[in-house]
């Protein structure tokens, strides 16, 4: 009985013993089938969340999309500008250089033509004298000679003259291979104004077929509902971006440098000066907190107040701006610039001239918006400035 027992109880340790040893096996492959059923759920999800990501970027895309292609649009209009400018510079530049290489080129010929003069009287001198070869004409003034003094006079004097008639030879030749390189460089430098002119057209051509995608743009937006009602719902979204735009484009160092001047205040309610005159007209969005007044593209922007400039450069939906600290939490903003004359940093007095009016980022022609905030919250722009327009 107790063998018996004894072979019971020995089989089963025997089984015991199996299970625990396949056990490690067993939950190293359960471990295992989590482990990659656990990467599989989340390649799912990061699928997934591309997917979803890949969808709202085709909506915001699809939702911005008047205003993001008029920013492309100016974006290149800017850069057609700039290269025709340059274009231009290198023809005004390349015509002068050819201009001044002419008067070199005519100082020199009559250099040349003086030069040539004096060779000439000198040869016909020579041959007065009868003689054809110089050697010979040295030996009859040296065999003249008086005495040994007078002799070696002469043979100094002559040395002088040949020495003079070897120089002159010399600036000829010289001044002949100067002409040559004057003429060369001019031929060059008329070319590279020919070029530069030829590019400038292309520019020039660029330049108006951007202008005329943009202004298709705006008739669109104009003439069609389903446009317009796109178009504002962008700047609605853009001007909701602008507040977020206000709270971190400045420094502490700009912020204490704009505590120092504290250029607004509300003793000067409704004193500011306008930073441009011409016609108030609607905000081109209803959601505007600003003041739109259109004027003549290109008219000096000036300044409401004294302060530091916070940040420039191009804006969704508000085109060139240019943001300025005045102290005590007041920043005013400046829109749809055509050029900008300030940098980040610079102080600035006021009624100084920041930029020129434009239209970039309006879809209403050429305008200034201007704004007033405090603490990031935006203010009656219009309650700020003069009564009258000045």
């Amino acid at each position: 009985m107790r063998l018996f027992d004894l072979r019971i109880l020995g089989c089963f340790v025997c089984i015991i013993a199996a299970i625990f040893l396949q056990a490690p096996l067993v939950l190293l492959a359960q471990a295992t089938d989590q482990t990659e059923q656990w990467q599989q759920e989340h390649e799912r999800k990061r699928e997934e969340k591309r997917n979803l990501e890949e969808q709202r970027n085709t909506i915001i895309q699809k939702e911005q999309g008047i205003l993001q292609k008029l920013q492309e649009i100016e974006s290149k209009l800017a850069a057609n500008e700039k290269e025709l400018a340059r274009y231009h510079q290198e023809i005004e530049s390349h015509t002068f250089e050819a201009e001044e290489l002419q008067r070199e080129l005519g100082e020199l010929l009559s250099q040349d033509k003086r030069q040539k003069k004096l060779a000439v009287k000198r040869i016909r001198a020579i041959y007065k004298l009868g003689y054809n070869e110089e050697a010979e004409h040295l030996l009859k003034i040296l065999l003249g000679a008086q005495d040994m003094q007078d002799l070696v006079e002469k043979y100094k004097y002559m040395g002088v003259i040949a020495e003079a008639d070897q120089n002159l030879l010399k600036d000829i030749q010289l001044r002949q291979a100067e002409i040559a390189e004057k003429s060369v460089e001019i031929r060059q430098q008329i070319q590279l104004a020919k070029a530069a002119s030829e590019a400038a057209q292309t520019e020039r051509s660029n330049l108006l077929a951007q202008e005329q995608k943009r202004q298709q743009l705006l008739h669109k937006y104009r003439t069609e509902k389903g446009v317009h009602n796109q178009a504002i719902r962008e700047l609605n979204a853009a001007v909701a971006q602008l507040g977020d735009r206000l709270g971190i484009i400045s420094e502490a160092r700009l912020k204490e440098q704009a505590n120092t001047i504290k250029s607004i205040r509300t003793a000067r309610f409704g004193k500011l000066p306008w930073a441009v005159v011409g016609k108030v007209v609607p905000n081109q969005t209803p959601t505007g907190r600003g003041i739109t007044i259109q004027a003549k593209k290109g008219t000096p922007v000036r300044c409401i107040a004294k302060g530091v400039v916070a940040n420039t450069g191009p804006v969704f939906g508000y085109g060139n701006t240019v943001f300025v600290m005045h102290g005590d939490g007041y920043i005013s903003v400046y829109a749809h610039l055509s050029s900008i004359s300030v940098t980040r940093g610079d102080t600035i007095q006021a009624k100084q001239v920041i930029g020129t009016l434009g239209e970039t980022g309006s879809l209403i022609g050429p305008v200034l918006y201007l704004e007033l905030w405090k603490n990031q919250e935006p203010l009656n722009t219009r309650r700020w400035l003069t009564r009258k327009m000045k």
